[in-house]
C-alpha cells in the first residue's frame, strides 16, 4: 500500500483545498476526551476542505494537535492530527495510508 507522511498529508490537504473545486477524502479515529479514548471504528468523510484554524486560546491542549475540516456538507469537523490514517486525493482519491511514525 503507498504510503504519505503525516506532515505532507496536511500540506496537500491545504494545498487541494485552495483549488475552487478542490476536495479530499480522510480517514481518522475519532477520540473522545471526556472519557479518553479513541473509536476502535474508523471515521471516513469524502469531499472535504481544510478550514482555518482556531486561536491557540480555544484550546486547552495546543492547537496544533488537532486538524480542522469541513465536510461535503459543509460541517465544521475536528480530529487529532495523529489519529489520521489514510487520505485520498484527486483525481482518483485512492486511500494513502498516513504514516506518522518511523516504525509504523
Amino acid at each position: 500500500m503507498e504510503t504519505i507522511t503525516g506532515i505532507e498529508a496536511i500540506r496537500m490537504m491545504k494545498q487541494v483545498s485552495k483549488l475552487s473545486d478542490g476536495r479530499f477524502t480522510i480517514a481518522f479515529f475519532s477520540y473522545n476526551r471526556t472519557e479518553e479514548e479513541a473509536s476502535t471504528k474508523l471515521q471516513v468523510r469524502e469531499g472535504c476542505k481544510v478550514r482555518k484554524q482556531l486561536p491557540q486560546e480555544q484550546f486547552q491542549i495546543p492547537s496544533d494537535n488537532y486538524f480542522l475540516f469541513q465536510d461535503k456538507d459543509q460541517n465544521p469537523k475536528t480530529c487529532f492530527r495523529v489519529l489520521i490514517r489514510f487520505v485520498g486525493f484527486p483525481p482518483e482519491y485512492k486511500l494513502i495510508k498516513v504514516k506518522w511514525f518511523k516504525d509504523e
